[in-house]
Formats: C-alpha cells, structure tokens, sequence
C-alpha cells in the first residue's frame, strides 16, 4: 500500500527565475499542479522540509500526496523532480492530480533474494513498470533466484506481482541472469609487460615536448 501524506501548497503569483529563487531562498520550493480536478495547471509553491520528508518515505517518489491548494485538496503524485546536480535540492516538481479509481504508470524497485551455489546473481532490470491504482501501490516486488542453476534466467514476467497490477515491460525482457563466475586467470607478466611500455612512450613524448 502506497504511503500517503499530507502537503500544503500556496499559489504562486508569477513564474519568473527571479521569483523562484527568492522562493527557493525563503524554503520554498516552485511547483506546479495538473490534472483529474483541475481546469488548469496551477502555479503553486510548497514548504522543502515538508517535500523533502514526503519524498523521504518507503514509497519514494511514488508516494501519494494529499495536496491542500487554496483549501481545495487533490490527490497527487510528484513527477518530472528537477534537482540540483550538487546538492540534490529538489529545484522544481510538477504534481500530477490522479483519481484514486483510475490506474497509474509507475517504476517499481524490485529486490532479488536467495543465492545459488558457485555462481554469480546478476541483476539486469532494478525496476518494474507497472500500471496499479494509486492507493495501492507497492512498495517494491520480490523474487528469488532459490532453486534455479547456472544459465538460468529470471524474466520480468516471472516476477509475482499483486492483483490488479499490471506489468507493462516487455514479458520475454531478461530481469536476472545466473552465472559462472569470471574465472579467467590474469597474466601479470603481460600486464607488467604493457604499463612499461606505457611508460617508455610516455618518456618519449616528454622529451619530444622539450624541444
């Protein structure tokens, strides 16, 4: 079941630059809301603290989120986060209004259990999209790999999913592989061998730069 909090938003009176980073000065972050209940995109700002906790919770940025706008309340989930490439800061995020009757698409993590014996679990696929009904959206799906061999396959439609959730990657796409482990012997000579000829070369061009 998907978690559900509760965010305050206030309308914004313009959507310039200059306007945002004052926002974004004061602890606020610009946002705008669209969608199921709304006539129009709405323009909105929300407190950080408050988005960063909401976001923070197991369902991640699947979370769903009672959104209070001017004392009209929408049910929403967050998409398109912009964020700082440093800081992480979430910049900008539009909410989308959903329908609690009316599916969504969304990327679930999927976790891989068990081991098999002299082999290696490699993990191809790290999330499952899958349209589900907003309120129940879980929080990651799991399999297991107990009881499978060497070049064994998992595939994304072999992964259990809860009823009334639909998988909407490719059945046949290769989400865990089972294999040997790499056991191919390194020859330290060779290696030797390349990083002094590496160096020779790079002595030479040293002292070709002299010149």
């Amino acid at each position: 079941m998907a978690d559900q909090v509760v965010l305050n938003a206030d309308p914004r009176p313009g959507d310039g630059k200059g306007e945002a980073r004052a926002l974004r000065r004061a602890g606020r972050v610009p946002a705008v809301a669209y969608g199921a209940g709304l006539d129009a995109a709405a323009a909105v700002h929300v407190d950080a603290a408050d988005l960063r906790h909401a976001l923070a919770t197991d369902a991640g940025e699947n979370v769903v989120i009672q959104m209070d706008i001017a004392g009209d309340t929408h049910l929403t989930m967050p998409r398109e986060i912009h964020r700082h490439p440093v800081r992480r800061d979430v910049l900008h995020v539009d909410f989308v209004a959903i329908d609690k009757n009316v599916k969504v698409t969304v990327e679930i993590p999927l976790h891989v259990e068990g081991e098999v014996e002299g082999a290696v679990v490699n993990q191809v696929m790290n999330y499952l999209t899958v349209d589900v009904l907003p309120l129940a959206v879980p929080q990651y799906f799991t399999t297991t790999v107990e009881g499978r061999e060497v070049g064994d396959v998992v595939r994304a439609g072999e992964v259990e999913l809860p009823e009334g959730v639909d998988l909407l990657d490719d059945p046949e796409r290769t989400a865990v592989t089972i294999n040997l482990p790499d056991t191919t012997p390194v020859d330290e000579t060779d290696e030797a061998a390349e990083g002094e000829a590496a160096e020779g070369e790079g002595a030479e061009a040293a002292e070709g730069g002299e010149e």
